[in-house]
């Protein structure tokens, strides 16, 4: 259960500050940083950039209670529904993060070694950023799901879940209970 009302798009300026508030509520640490303000973000970016070119750029991490995204510039970009999505998103993580601190943050520092710890944290939050994605405009897009694929297979979470199609498959079985969950005829969203 995501903890959040159902939202229709547009995100309004008064949904994303209440979003906002319950965040400062429930993580007393949370703050929006800035990754390219941060001297040990863009070490972590150095050190990431043979797998992970974007980690600065197109990124945002969930780091000791603070959510970094990766400028000012970036976050201007983003409109309200999607900021939105993403704070959803990293609410997970936060979360995580508090139920597990030690294996939260050890499992993001090292690299995966096959499927592991950081694989179930992004599949939360993943499921999140879809419910959101149905909340917000009744339906999830397929490529999506291919993107999702890539991420979690490809090297811009180093690898960690290597499976595909059984990927595949578990995204679009999330995919059709998340459209029933919230009413609506799967077969009206492709």
């Amino acid at each position: 259960m995501s903890g959040s009302a159902p939202v229709r798009a547009p995100v309004d300026d008064e949904a994303l500050a209440a979003l906002l508030e319950s965040l400062r509520a429930e993580f007393p640490r949370f703050a929006l940083r800035y990754k390219d303000e941060s001297r040990h973000q863009r070490l972590i970016a150095a050190l990431l950039r043979p797998f992970n070119d974007r980690y600065l750029s197109g990124y945002t991490t969930v780091m000791f209670g603070q959510v970094w995204l990766p400028s000012r510039a970036f976050a201007a970009t983003l409109g309200n529904d999607a900021l939105f999505r993403l704070l959803r998103h990293e609410r997970v993580h936060l979360r995580d993060a508090r139920r597990f601190p030690v294996l939260f943050e050890v499992s993001y520092l090292l690299p995966p070694v096959g499927p592991g710890p950081r694989a179930f944290w992004e599949w939360r939050a993943y499921e999140e950023t879809l419910r959101c994605e149905v909340e917000l405009y009744g339906r999830i897009d397929l490529p999506w799901l291919d993107d999702l694929v890539e991420r979690f297979a490809g090297p811009d979470y180093l690898y960690m879940w290597p499976f595909r199609r059984w990927l595949r498959r578990r995204l679009e079985a999330l995919r059709l209970r998340l459209l029933r969950e919230a009413g609506v005829d799967p077969a009206r969203d492709v």
